[in-house]
């Protein structure tokens, strides 16, 4: 099978870090790949190093309630699994993959520095608590939980650009008309969940172990360190990796589609099915069957399909 590639020796639907046509031959593949792992690697092993026990840090070091202390880690986690979403869109619209990476990266270290500093610096949390004194426990003040909730979603904002984007990236190394190539993509990504899964095993005892036995600096400064690591890692196979072109996000093409509906809602919708004009119309007839049209969504539908029609 013949390789997407112009003269031979380049692609034609990828490029190198100069923006020239990129050579199979001197990018992508696992070299590429594996620098790629690396940050997914560290960056799930500091995400949960820092959620899993977070908790017991809000409550005993933060003097928290117990209540605040839940809804805070269960807004830092689904916080950060929203913003995937927002990461995605800057990836495919803006940036692309290999800047969103970096750029979130960096943004997910300076969060995780600013709560290793906090747990350091003694102005930056409330005085330990003496048991058996009879004094109650001083909570943590504005400020410190300003520079703690900083922290936190700075953090939480560098885990969705990175989530986002990592696992698209590293399909980019590899062509998917390239037998071989094929088989190492899938290779990848078995090769991705499995590091999930080491990271996160990892933070859950290594990391646990070190923050509860040792301290809150150690072990978030291993996570800083972690995740600074992972972005050296990456940024060192920029020579090497497959770049491809913006092709704009689904949710532009999805807010489009609701747009044109709640504009168009007022439309009739034409008794025969066969005025409505449909994208793939006198192309692959005979190889694609359609579904038969019906009511549902039909607002949704309508707006859609006059909009092309009137558009074409």
């Amino acid at each position: 099978m013949n390789l997407p590639q112009t003269q031979g020796k380049t692609m034609s639907d990828a490029w190198d870090c100069k923006g020239r046509p990129a050579e199979p031959s001197k990018t992508g593949g696992w070299t590429s790949a594996a620098m790629i792992l690396g940050v997914e690697l560290f960056e799930r092993l500091t995400t949960l190093g820092i959620a899993v026990n977070l908790v017991t840090y809000l409550t005993g070091t933060m003097h928290l309630g117990n209540a605040t202390s839940a809804n805070t880690v269960t807004n830092f986690l689904g916080t950060s699994f929203m913003l995937c979403l927002f990461g995605g869109f800057v990836a495919d619209t803006f940036l692309g993959r290999y800047l969103t990476i970096a750029i979130f990266a960096t943004v997910q270290a300076t969060g995780v520095t600013v709560l290793t500093v906090s747990t350091i610096i003694p102005s930056l949390r409330p005085p330990k608590c003496i048991p058996h004194t009879g004094t109650p426990c001083i909570q943590a003040s504005g400020m410190q939980i300003t520079i703690l909730y900083l922290a936190l979603y700075l953090t939480a904002l560098g885990t969705g650009g990175i989530k986002s984007s990592v696992s698209g990236f590293g399909s980019d190394q590899f062509i998917d008309s390239d037998p071989k190539e094929s088989k190492q993509m899938m290779k990848f990504f078995n090769w991705f969940f499995f590091l999930i899964n080491i990271g996160s095993l990892g933070a859950v005892t290594v990391l646990v172990y070190i923050q509860d036995n040792l301290g809150r600096e150690y072990g978030y400064g291993i996570c800083a360190c972690a995740i600074v690591l992972g972005l050296v890692v990456f940024l060192s196979g920029t020579r090497r990796y497959r770049f491809k072109k913006l092709v704009g996000s689904p949710l532009t093409q999805i807010a489009v589609v609701f747009v044109a509906a709640l504009k168009k809602r007022h439309l009739d919708l034409p008794s025969d099915s066969s005025l409505l004009y449909n994208v793939d119309d006198g192309v692959n007839k005979n190889k694609k069957q359609k579904l038969p049209h019906t009511k549902d969504f039909r607002l949704v539908q309508f707006s859609l399909t006059h909009q092309l029609s009137t558009s074409k």
